[in-house]
């Protein structure tokens, strides 16, 4: 049984892991966070989302929308991938779903 007291001293534990790399948040990482976007205007043949790069910030960081980075090398990684790929997924991510798309299908 939980009394009231006990649910008011209750402590969420959260934790962070890289989009990019799979580390674990600490305390003493320089984190980033990156939000892509649409952009409401745009040539053709140009990406039709945004990449936003912005340092760590605690309050926003739960944010659903947001990737979490764990350093310079990560934040850089996912830019490469955005500007070949307009994604930040890994080719070997996308190339594991594909593949997994296909094997479902009946010949």
């Amino acid at each position: 049984m939980v009394t009231i007291e006990d649910e008011v001293n209750m402590v969420w534990d959260v934790s962070f892991t890289c989009d990019i790399c799979g580390r674990k948040k600490l305390e003493a990482n320089h984190w980033w966070m990156l939000v892509l976007g649409d952009v409401p205007c745009f040539e053709e043949g140009q990406p039709r989302q945004r990449f936003t790069l912005m340092p760590w910030n605690k309050a926003e960081s739960g944010n659903p929308d947001f990737y979490h980075l764990c350093g310079q090398g990560c934040a850089m990684q996912a830019m490469e991938r955005f500007m070949n790929h307009g994604s930040i997924v890994s080719d070997r991510l996308l190339h594991s779903a594909a593949e997994a798309a296909g094997g479902n299908q009946s010949h």
